[in-house]
């Protein structure tokens, strides 16, 4: 059977040997499963670039993501609950600081960081039923467009 030309865009694991910035926290090993993480290593030639992540109840109470920081590039966050009795429930709390703005949000969003803004401190609490967090972000030549 033929090779399929597209077969190497599929990404179905997280990248080896990964190293996140500095501002990016490490989780809780037991409850955190990374699935996915795109970016131009991954995929040859990826401008597009995803990290994606399950969180998962029974770790500390409060686990900080990230650290504040500022990128030259636009980034999109999103933290969704796998809740089937109420989707938008985020069954956990988070914290996110954007452009000195602190936000308390406990419904699954997605949020838009426009380049230069600084955004964090990010912390994640009281995680009651799964929770999907996922960042997506310019990667490869496109992050000098």
């Amino acid at each position: 059977m033929a090779e399929l030309k597209y077969a190497k865009c599929f990404v179905k694991m997280d990248k080896p040997n990964l190293k996140l910035p500095t501002y990016r926290k490490p989780t809780d090993k037991k409850t955190t499963k990374r699935l996915a993480y795109i970016d131009q290593d991954t995929v040859k030639g990826a401008e597009f670039g995803s990290e994606n992540v399950w969180l998962l109840p029974g770790g500390p109470k409060e686990q900080k993501i990230m650290d504040p920081n500022t990128e030259p590039y636009t980034r999109f966050i999103g933290f969704y609950s796998y809740n089937y009795e109420s989707i938008h429930d985020l069954c956990a709390e988070v914290e996110i600081h954007i452009g000195g703005e602190k936000h308390i949000v406990k419904k699954s969003f997605a949020v838009f960081i426009p380049p230069n803004l600084e955004v964090g401190p990010l912390i994640i609490r009281n995680i009651t039923k799964p929770v999907f967090f996922m960042m997506a972000f310019p990667c490869g030549k496109a992050i000098k467009k």
